[in-house]
């Protein structure tokens, strides 16, 4: 199956929409820029030395690289689990999201955010967790 998460950056709004997936492995999500210029990046040491590792552990680093407006990423998801990503430019602004694939199964991505995450995106993550726990 396919899916459609819009990156919106307008009146000082960032967002990813919707911030909150459940889909199965196997699965394929389609990043588009809705407006402005985004990443959609996994919380992976590998993308960011300073990141915390929040998706599966056994799962890929991906990442979209900078986008702009009209243009897209896909990527499957193959590994069960819950996936915490962010834009790289707006994750001060707490433009974060969760995807999860299969079940919300315990792991990096459903851990309290590190203090080392900006305070809006902690804050939204927390929120974003929470509704993953009510998804099992």
């Amino acid at each position: 199956a396919a899916h459609e998460i819009m990156m919106i950056g307008s009146s000082g709004q960032f967002i990813f929409e919707p911030d909150r997936l459940v889909i199965q492995p196997g699965d394929t999500v389609r990043f588009v820029i809705e407006s402005s210029s985004h990443t959609a990046t996994a919380y992976h040491p590998d993308n960011r030395s300073s990141s915390p590792l929040r998706i599966p552990q056994e799962a890929p680093a991906w990442n979209s690289g900078f986008l702009s407006s009209g243009e897209s990423f896909e990527y499957t998801f193959e590994t069960e689990g819950v996936h915490n990503y962010y834009c790289s430019p707006h994750e001060g602004a707490g433009m974060v999201g969760i995807i999860v694939v299969g079940s919300a199964l315990d792991g990096p991505g459903m851990a309290t955010p590190q203090d080392s995450i900006p305070d809006a995106a902690r804050s939204k993550l927390t929120e974003l967790i929470e509704w993953a726990r009510q998804q099992s």
